[in-house]
């Protein structure tokens, strides 16, 4: 057995030299990940679209008038731009999120805002809460539609983080 000290003496010529492949190793600069962050972001991903789609349903059912619905669903380009930020709204959750799994995720969690939404609803404005009058097949088309919609954005989100991630690894440092 030899002893630490027996090590200690050996003369430097004795001592076994490092392989090459150590001496080219050069030491990396390891950050400190945040792993919170990351989840904190992951969160922030799927309630993004369960929040705002909760958020727009109880202002256009709950808050506007009648009269106030139907100008905003009358005007030209009305349609269309709430179309474009529910693909907006995809793509910043799948950003926000950055992992394929985006894609699933963000149109369960906006369908989870249209269910919370036209369920809590009538709660608030009758007392029957599966009563949802004369609104039925809008809410049928925007459960059915705008998760495909949202797809569409989740979609565009991921596929720019990819690439982002992508040119960040080959990126020389």
């Amino acid at each position: 057995m030899v002893s630490p000290e027996h090590i200690d003496e050996q003369k430097p010529e004795v001592q076994q030299a490092p392989s090459p492949a150590v001496e080219q190793q050069v030491p990396e600069v390891f950050e400190k990940k945040q792993t919170w962050l990351k989840w904190l972001m992951r969160v922030a991903g799927i309630v993004l679209p369960l929040v705002c789609n909760f958020v727009g349903i109880w202002v256009y059912f709950v808050f506007m008038t009648p009269s106030q619905q139907d100008a905003l669903t009358q005007q030209a380009g009305g349609s269309f731009l709430l179309l474009l930020g529910v693909v907006l709204l995809g793509a910043v959750s799948a950003l926000l999120f950055r992992s394929w799994w985006a894609i699933l995720v963000i149109p369960i969690a906006f369908s989870a805002g249209v269910l919370l939404a036209f369920y809590l609803m009538p709660m608030v404005i009758s007392p029957n809460p599966l009563d949802i009058g004369d609104t039925g097949f809008g809410v049928f088309l925007w459960a059915i539609i705008g998760p495909m919609i949202a797809l569409f954005g989740a979609l565009i989100g991921t596929a720019i983080v990819k690439v982002w991630e992508a040119r960040e690894q080959v990126r020389p440092q």
